[in-house]
């Protein structure tokens, strides 16, 4: 058996017609909003048939999550020795993507859809890499004593991602630059404090 975000034995994925099909998703949620955004209309536009999509993803669900959630062939960025700044360069990243046409047409209705624990764990492991970069970034910082040991990665990990995801839905792209400021000194400051998530 396996995952949803895995492809079928004896199918290897073929990376190019994977790339088409996310880019013709994204610019089919830009231009047509996320209830038009279906596999049928993805396929045409990507030059693909819809069972090869289907052999790739298991659902148009599982497959606009990938196209708006996933890294989009990015890698995350690597530290540069000054955490503030690092910070910064993660919220204006996080920031880009969710004020892309894409995310801001198809975030509504994928958290409208998304209300089942097998799409929780595809999202969780669609933002796993970056989680674990994120995580590698604060590991760093406190194994050369910027920081104090005890800032819980994956709350602020959550906070940086919800902060960005609703700034970009509610205002768009404006004051982008004091947010960004803003936002990093917050995560820098709980970081630098060790501030762990009380799970109650």
């Amino acid at each position: 058996m396996t995952s949803d975000n895995q492809p079928r034995p004896g199918r290897p994925r073929d990376g190019d017609k994977d790339l088409a099909v996310l880019i013709a998703a994204r610019h089919l949620l830009a231009e047509v909003g996320y209830p038009q955004t279906t596999v049928v209309a993805i396929a045409r536009r990507a030059g693909v048939n819809t069972p090869a999509i289907y052999r790739r993803w298991p659902s148009r669900q599982a497959l606009l999550e990938e196209a708006i959630h996933g890294p989009g062939g990015h890698p995350p960025p690597e530290p540069t020795g000054d955490l503030r700044a690092d910070l910064a360069t993660w919220v204006r990243i996080f920031l880009v993507r969710a004020e892309s046409p894409a995310a801001r047409a198809g975030v509504p209705g994928l958290l409208a859809d998304s209300q089942t624990e097998e799409a929780r764990r595809r999202l969780l492991a669609i933002g796993a890499p970056a989680r674990k970069a994120f995580a590698e970034l604060l590991g760093g910082a406190v194994d050369d004593g910027r920081i104090p040991p005890g800032a819980d990665s994956e709350f602020l990990f959550e906070i940086l991602s919800g902060t960005t995801t609703f700034h970009a839905l509610v205002r768009g792209g404006g004051e982008s630059g004091a947010f960004v400021s803003s936002l990093a000194d917050a995560l820098y400051v709980m970081a630098s404090q060790g501030v762990a998530a009380r799970h109650t």
